[in-house]
């Protein structure tokens, strides 16, 4: 996805923030939307994140980032994916989330990592929604309904 301004200052906040974590040793996964042309999710929503398409190109100055790509067919990081098994291998303290759409993406994937009761943290500075209304109401239900940790 791309939000023109939001995403290249994003971006660059990204690279500074992969870095860090890269050198602690964390393990980076990158979560992204994958859609068939023929997905019933878009029967209620926009199209976007279809395959084939630049939407779902994660830029090249993150790929040496990623010790693993997830793609979900929807808001969850955890729907028909191995996330949840890859974090058991793992056994993270803490889960960090950073990236686009704080509503959606880090919001459905925050509640889900709640619910399996890990420590989720969502640094604000590093996510973004092409609306600063809906980008506001994620953070807020993520801080106040979810608890989870804004950075």
């Amino acid at each position: 996805m791309y939000f023109g301004d939001k995403s290249e200052i994003l971006n660059i906040r990204m690279q500074d923030f992969l870095r860090e974590k890269n050198s602690s040793g964390a393990a980076i996964f990158f979560i992204r939307e994958v859609h068939q042309v023929n997905d019933k999710f878009f029967q209620n929503t926009k199209t976007y994140g279809l395959v084939g398409t630049e939407d779902i190109k994660i830029p090249e100055v993150f790929k040496p980032f990623a010790k693993l790509v997830i793609n979900t067919a929807r808001y969850s990081g955890f729907y028909r994916t191995a996330l949840d098994s890859e974090l058991n291998k793992i056994q993270p303290y803490k889960v960090h989330l950073v990236g686009m759409e704080t509503h959606t993406t880090v919001l459905f994937t925050a509640e889900d990592l709640k619910n399996r009761d890990y420590d989720v943290v969502v640094h604000e500075p590093l996510v973004c929604s092409e609306d600063d209304f809906m980008h506001s109401l994620g953070i807020n239900i993520l801080s106040n309904v979810l608890s989870v940790e804004i950075r």
